[in-house]
């Protein structure tokens, strides 16, 4: 665990915002508000979004919020696929 202050309170940040983010996403699946293909377009959409935003990232920062969105992602199946 972090001792640090200002790491521990962005860890909790980063943590907070991607367990009500799942949560969210699980809901609109769950009452079908979003379709399986809707929701890949939005973790497609978030990986595009961390991509244009990342510059020079000595940290890695960036690199492993792009593996998490990926491995959420899952296999692409043709009928699946998201347009650009």
């Amino acid at each position: 665990m972090p001792s640090d202050p200002t790491l521990l309170s962005a860890s909790a940040v980063a943590l907070s915002v991607s367990a009500t983010f799942t949560a969210l996403m699980k809901h609109l699946h769950r009452i079908g508000a979003v379709s399986s293909h809707a929701e890949r377009e939005i973790y497609a959409e978030a990986l595009k979004i961390i991509e244009q935003s990342q510059g020079d990232d000595d940290s890695k920062l960036f690199e492993h919020a792009r593996a998490l969105i990926i491995k959420q992602l899952g296999p692409l199946d043709v009928k699946d696929e998201v347009a650009d």
